[in-house]
This record gives structure tokens, sequence and C-alpha cells, in this order.
């Protein structure tokens, strides 16, 4: 027990170094820490678990890579819980960089985001934290609440501005709203107004 105690103190020290002082916690069924200047390495598995800041990161294993633990990979049933931005990122498998706070999805992703009502699926998603951009590709599918109804939007790619609150649907889109059909080569849906613009080969189906 005490030598336990004793190899926590020591990661979490080693770990607190790494995030350069930002506090941190973490845990994990199993931990192999590698220290080797320019071969930093933290493995944590068996339920691994890793907060920073606003973010919490669990999954079945993850990964600190590199000086100052820049890079974050974790696979397995994994959960993003971004706090400041009331954001939740599901997928199988993430990729982060700390210091560009860009996170990397290559495979099936659902993101909700509760501010703006909205729960997003697809299977490619590059996330721009500090911009506040997500691109979701790959059968990208977005859901978005309105009073009037729920706003399906689907495309090959949908690129979400939070800060300006504007979908680019771009490739194959569709957008179903109040049981209309709105299709076109690329859409722009703005949030706020609730205006839908489309460009190239656009159909629709519009009950009046």
């Amino acid at each position: 027990m005490i030598r336990r105690l004793q190899l926590v103190l020591i990661l979490s020290l080693f770990l607190s170094l790494l995030f350069g002082g930002e506090p941190i916690s973490f845990k994990g069924g199993y931990t192999r820490a590698v220290m080797r200047e320019g071969q930093e390495t933290i493995l944590l598995s068996q339920g691994a678990s890793v907060s920073s800041g606003s973010i919490n990161f669990e999954a079945q294993t993850i990964e600190l890579i590199g000086p100052e633990a820049r890079y974050l990979v974790g696979n397995g049933a994994v959960k993003i819980t971004d706090s400041a931005n009331n954001i939740i990122i599901n997928s199988t498998g993430i990729s982060f960089d700390r210091e560009s706070e860009q996170l990397l999805v290559d495979g099936w992703v659902e993101v909700q985001d509760l501010n703006n009502e909205i729960i997003a699926t697809g299977a490619y998603l590059a996330y721009d934290r500090s911009e506040g951009i997500l691109k979701i590709q790959i059968a990208a599918k977005l859901l978005h609440h309105t009073d009037s109804g729920p706003m399906v939007c689907r495309a090959d790619t949908i690129e979400y501005n939070r800060e300006t609150r504007k979908l680019s649907l771009i490739g194959n889109s569709v957008v179903e709203w109040k049981g209309d059909v709105y299709r076109a080569s690329s859409t722009t849906v703005d949030l706020d107004s609730e205006e839908i613009e489309m460009e190239g080969n656009i159909k629709g189906t519009v009950h009046g």
C-alpha cells in the first residue's frame, strides 16, 4: 500500500512537470512511464482517465507522448468532456495536440454540443478547439434542435463554426426541416436566423 502511494506521488509529480505546472489528475489500473529525455511517454490503461484544465479524457488506454506531454493518444471507448465549452465527444480513438489544441478522430465519432443543442456524427473529426471549428466527414450527419422541430443536416463534409453558429455542408448536402427537404451541391445554414442558402444542382420538396 505504501509502495503504491509512493508510485502515485512520483507519477503525479512527473505529470505536473510534463504539463508545465497545470493541475492534472489521472488514474489507471496499469501505468508505465518512460522518463528518458526525448522519449518521454506515460501509458495508462485498464480504465484510464486524465484531467487537465477543463478537459477530461477517459479511454481503455491513454498515452501521453513527448516533452511536456504535448500529444495525447486515446484508444477504446474514448470519452472527452470539455466542460469549458460544454462539449462531449465519444469515439473509438483520438489524438490531441495540447499545444495547438487540435483534436483528430479517424473513425466513428459522436459530438454533443450542449450549449447549441447539436448532435453530430461521422467517421472523421477535426476539431480546432482554440477556434471553435469542427469538421466532420464521411457519412456526416448533424441534428439541431429548433422551436419548429429537429433540423437534420447531411453531407460528405460538414463544417461547424461554434463562434458564428454557421454550418457549411459540402458535397451531396441534404437539409430536412419542418417537413421540407432541400438538396444541393453545397448548403450554408445560419443557426441563429435559420436561413438556408443552397448552391449547385438544387432540388427540394416544400410543403406549403
